[in-house]
């Protein structure tokens, strides 16, 4: 007993003999927050030692920073710190450590040097938080010095913080603040986040859902980092969690990469849709590997994430200027989130404190992001709107052109054509002269052969051929008399025809009349065919209807119905059917109505002589 006294004595003088040495003495009379790194001694230890090691060796060293930033580092600070209350009241302020990540936290006191006050995130299950930042009641009796130290250390997260002492009430209402402002940062995120995951299904656009899934493993992040996750779930959730680190981190940047994908439309660009493939392909190769004991890399781990960043805002601007007009949005949004992210790795790694101003940075530039891309949506209406009126304007404009072109084609064409039709029109009414000419040519040798044969019955025969290569020729003088090349106007045809006929056999000075009924107009070929017809019907009333040389022809041709009907009959005698039948006039004439007519022949001769010719076109 004798031997713990005399131990505690010379415990007592060191700490007094230490507190001289090294650290400035911090007056707790002032009302304003002090920050107590600025006035301490610390001791950075790589191996395990206990608080009568660290002071029987006496290795703090002064340290006059407002904060310590080591990274993820697995080496244990200390911290000497001396209060002085000048005052004949006793003090009573919180000692704040502004990180909400620290995982082990210890206080010794010149009493508590065996049994320190646990404050670290692995404490939570005994030292329920109530605050953002772990923080200790500090009691200083009046006109007393009085030292303290401070034991830190963490596995997974930065060690990264600053201490301040201030008035309890002043600092609970600054957390109270602090609560509200990220709790609202929280809910506005989250808000739109939904916003995104519903618009998703609206859409049918996986981006806005590879959005929603960012954002929640963000606000599942950030929940953490900001210290929510402390106050706010359950203590074995939290264990949990302080180790997910990689897991964390890792879902963000293969939510973020799926998103950057088929937002920016990486597939269009290979290269850039390649290397976001193997962003994501080393997550998940990094979440497997530095889970196992001992093979956690967090230098590595943030390498990656700010090689990503970098790369992120390099896509953006490579589809916009690929013409991904979107990405403007994307450039904006993720542009502020750069920064922040970029801010939080430099402090995690130990570069810098910055974020210890600005915890909630990420948060608000989360939110800023969130509300930008949210006006994708629209945007996209916009772009859309914009691509169809110019599309529509470019249309127009084709149409105009193509139409103009058109018209212009359609105008040489018709000078083509016409110029052909002129041309075609040329060399058949060339063709019908000559046709025309040849049959008169006949005609004339005819005509001579019949002029010095005295045969009556040769003569005969010779005036037959003649009528009916003349009636030939009629057709194809009628061609040349009219603009229509390819039909026949029937009713002067025939009437001259007719004409002809009576001269031919001398029976102009005969009384033997005729009449014609006409309406017809008849393809060339067909009007050849019933020429030829009325010849051989009018050259035989001619010759053996009429005894007395007196009567009357009638020719009629009209369309009814669907066919064409033509009749001729005269006044003269009959005769009979069988003895006719087999004269050439006749075959001729079957073989016109039957075989190029294709049509019927009805034929009355029991007094008069009718002949009905009835065919179609």
């Amino acid at each position: 007993m004798i031997y713990n006294y005399i131990k505690s004595i010379i415990i007592l003088f060191i700490l007094f003999a230490g507190s001289i040495l090294h650290a400035d003495t911090v007056d707790l009379s002032k009302d304003t927050r002090i920050s107590l790194l600025e006035h301490s001694s610390i001791y950075v230890a790589n191996k395990e030692l206990t608080i009568q090691q660290l002071l029987a060796n006496n290795l703090f060293k002064d340290y006059r920073e407002p904060y310590i930033n080591l990274g993820v580092s697995q080496k244990t600070i200390w911290i000497k710190l001396e209060l002085n209350n000048p005052t004949e009241k006793p003090i009573k302020k919180s000692m704040i450590l502004t990180s909400p990540l620290l995982e082990h936290i210890a206080l010794y006191t010149a009493d508590t040097l065996d049994n320190p006050i646990e404050k670290g995130v692995n404490s939570i299950e005994t030292q329920t938080r109530t605050t953002l930042f772990p923080y200790y009641d500090i009691h200083v009796a009046p006109h007393t010095f009085q030292t303290y130290y401070l034991k830190v250390n963490s596995s997974f997260e930065p060690v990264d913080f600053g201490i301040f002492i201030e008035e309890s009430e002043a600092y609970f209402l600054e957390d109270s603040h602090e609560q509200f402002i990220n709790s609202m940062l929280i809910g506005m995120v989250f808000a739109l986040m939904l916003y995104s995951f519903f618009v998703s299904f609206y859409t049918k656009d996986r981006s806005y859902r590879y959005y929603s899934f960012y954002l929640f493993f963000l606000v599942y992040q950030q929940l953490t980092y900001i210290g929510l996750t402390q106050i706010y779930f359950p203590p074995f959730f939290v264990l949990w969690d302080i180790d997910m680190v990689v897991l964390k981190i890792n879902l963000l940047l293969i939510t973020s990469a799926l998103f950057a994908m088929n937002f920016l439309k990486t597939p269009e660009i290979p290269a850039l849709h390649r290397v976001y493939k193997l962003f994501i392909f080393l997550a998940l190769i990094e979440t497997i590997i530095f889970s196992i004991p001992g093979m956690y890399y967090f230098n590595t781990l943030m390498a990656t994430g700010t090689i990503f960043i970098v790369f992120n805002l390099f896509a953006g601007i490579i589809s916009y200027l690929r013409g991904q007009k979107q990405a403007r949005l994307f450039i904006v949004g993720f542009g502020i989130v750069f920064v922040s992210y970029l801010l939080m790795i430099l402090d995690a790694i130990g570069l810098t404190s910055v974020m210890q101003q600005f915890r909630n940075l990420l948060m608000f530039s989360t939110a800023f992001e969130a509300m930008i891309l949210s006006l994708a949506f629209a945007d996209k209406y916009t772009l859309l709107h914009t691509a169809k009126e110019k599309a529509d304007a470019r249309i127009l404009l084709e149409s105009k052109n193509r139409a103009s072109m058109i018209e212009k084609e359609v105008i040489e064409k018709t000078r083509e054509l016409k110029q052909a039709v002129e041309t075609k029109e040329l060399l058949i009414k060339e063709i019908h002269h000559r046709v025309k000419n040849n049959l008169q040519i006949i005609l004339s040798m005819l005509r001579l052969q019949n002029d010095e044969i005295d045969n009556p019955e040769i003569n005969d025969k010779l005036t037959n051929l003649e009528q009916r290569v003349n009636a030939i020729a009629k057709t194809y003088m009628m061609l040349l008399s009219t603009d229509n090349l390819e039909r026949i106007n029937m009713k002067p045809y025939i009437e001259t025809l007719l004409l002809d006929i009576s001269e031919a056999y001398n029976f102009r000075y005969h009384h033997i009349s005729t009449s014609t009924d006409i309406n017809a107009v008849l393809p060339l070929q067909k009007a050849i065919y019933i020429g030829l017809i009325i010849n051989e019907f009018v050259t035989n009333a001619y010759k053996h209807a009429f005894i007395d040389q007196q009567g009357h022809i009638s020719i009629r041709l009209n369309k009814e119905a669907d066919q064409y009907v033509l009749i001729v009959g005269d006044s003269g005698q009959g005769y009979i059917h069988e003895k006719q039948k087999q004269g050439l006039g006749l075959k001729l004439i079957h073989t016109l109505i039957y075989d190029q007519l294709e049509g019927t022949l009805e034929t009355e001769t029991n007094e008069h002589t009718k002949y009905t010719i009835k065919f179609t076109i």
